[in-house]
């Protein structure tokens, strides 16, 4: 199978250990750190900017271990997976091939299933996937999945409040579900209906598409159909493209009454969605705390590098390879299992915290063996026993005038 292999080495310019101040006596790690990227596929909206967060994460990590004189760089190799679940496979093969000590992606959960059971668990390398179906948890990942990004059980509950939002609450309000047939949608789409028919709210549906159908017209009709207050419609972005344009030759439809969840979370909507398909819709994404040091410098950081705009979960990408940095560090290694075994050694409740902004000095406490909490540009991980985040953090958002604003953030275990 065609599969396109991105490699390149992260920026290593003045990181002589030998040359930095208080160096540390200790054998150098060289640490690969592989980039499974949605380049090709319905997720490809995504790829560039995940590219980006990862080689970013990298850069940034490699100048503060010079700075803190520890001796650990890390580099990168990436591949296409395709949104295939198979290309996936081969893809992450590949990087393991070229050493990968730790896998950054995919974002779509069947992909990161087949990666799992088909590499990464009996070589006990941790998979690091954007993907937030709860579909992920139906395998034994025996401690090896890590996600930074809260999955789609906490997602719907943020659904609930976008909705709540727009229309005033829940009580016998109408809601129309569609969703793209994978375990993302029926997962998120389940857990909306439960929960916003448990707030006294009422459903129609769910619709279900087939993402390869040809037309899209007869869905839209039923989507549309008895006038609901919302719409909840869980999809990617190259569906929805073709989906939006019957949505709006209904003349039914009000993208002011869309609700859509983080696949659909663009800076600036793609040019194939029709515009009166998507502008005033709101949404939902995994949030990053706002106003922090860590979010300003994640962000200065994004724009002195130039490039591609930000996307959905690229602070939990970045987030993602810099954990995996520190692990190694902990681990004095670079081995797939050592780094395994230390993650939560460097997200360790109770223990001295440190930041983006400090993690020249995490750097160093992990390798001199401390126990340390890091908290990400996204928050404070502090994994669950099953290698999710304890965060709750959702933005809230609307488009306007083709660009996404965030009207608000909710912390939906505090709802």
């Amino acid at each position: 199978m065609l599969r396109r292999v991105i490699a390149g080495l992260a920026l290593t310019a003045g990181l002589s250990v030998a040359a930095a101040p208080g160096a540390m006596s200790a054998e150098k790690v060289e640490l690969t750190i592989g980039k499974l990227l949605e380049l090709t596929g319905p997720l490809s909206e995504t790829g560039p900017s995940q590219d980006k967060a990862i080689k970013l994460a990298i850069d940034y990590a490699n100048k503060q271990a010079a700075a803190a004189g520890v001796p650990i760089t890390a580099r990168d190799v990436g591949a296409d997976v395709q949104g295939d679940p198979q290309a996936a496979l081969s893809a992450a093969r590949s990087l393991i091939d070229q050493g990968a000590s730790c896998l950054i992606g995919p974002s779509i959960t069947p992909e990161s299933i087949a990666i799992a059971n088909g590499a990464t668990i009996a070589k006990r390398i941790s998979i690091w996937p954007t993907g937030t179906s709860m579909r992920l948890r139906s395998i034994d990942g025996k401690g090896t999945i890590y996600r930074t990004v809260p999955p789609d059980s906490l997602q719907a509950l943020a659904l609930v409040a976008a909705a709540e939002d727009l229309l005033g609450g829940a009580e016998g309000k109408l809601v129309s579900v569609a969703y793209r047939n994978e375990p993302y949608g029926e997962g998120l789409s389940k857990d909306f209906i439960a929960a916003w028919q448990a707030k006294g709210g009422k459903t129609q549906g769910p619709v279900v598409f087939d993402p390869q159908q040809a037309t899209f017209d007869s869905e839209a009709g039923q989507i549309v159909a008895n006038d609901p207050a919302a719409y909840v419609i869980i999809d990617y972005p190259d569906t929805f493209a073709k989906l939006g344009a019957s949505l709006v030759r209904t003349g039914k439809f009000d993208a002011t009454k869309l609700i859509v969840p983080d696949a659909l979370a663009f800076s600036t909507v793609p040019e194939n969605i029709p515009a009166a398909a998507i502008e005033g819709a709101r949404g939902t994404r995994g949030g990053t705390p706002t106003g922090t040091e860590s979010a300003a410098l994640f962000d200065k950081l994004w724009q002195e590098a130039g490039g591609v705009e930000h996307f959905s979960l690229d602070a939990n990408s970045f987030d993602s390879t810099t954990l995996c940095i520190l692990a190694a560090a902990a681990a004095k290694s670079a081995d797939p299992a050592a780094i395994t075994d230390h993650i939560r050694a460097v997200t360790t409740p109770g223990a001295k915290a440190f930041s983006v902004s400090s993690l020249d000095e995490a750097l160093k406490a992990a390798w001199g063996g401390e126990k340390i909490n890091y908290a990400g540009v996204v928050g404070n991980f502090e994994f669950a026993e099953d290698g999710d985040p304890t965060i709750s953090l959702f933005d809230i958002f609307q488009y306007k005038d083709g660009k996404l604003v965030v009207l608000k953030q909710v912390d939906v275990r505090k709802q």
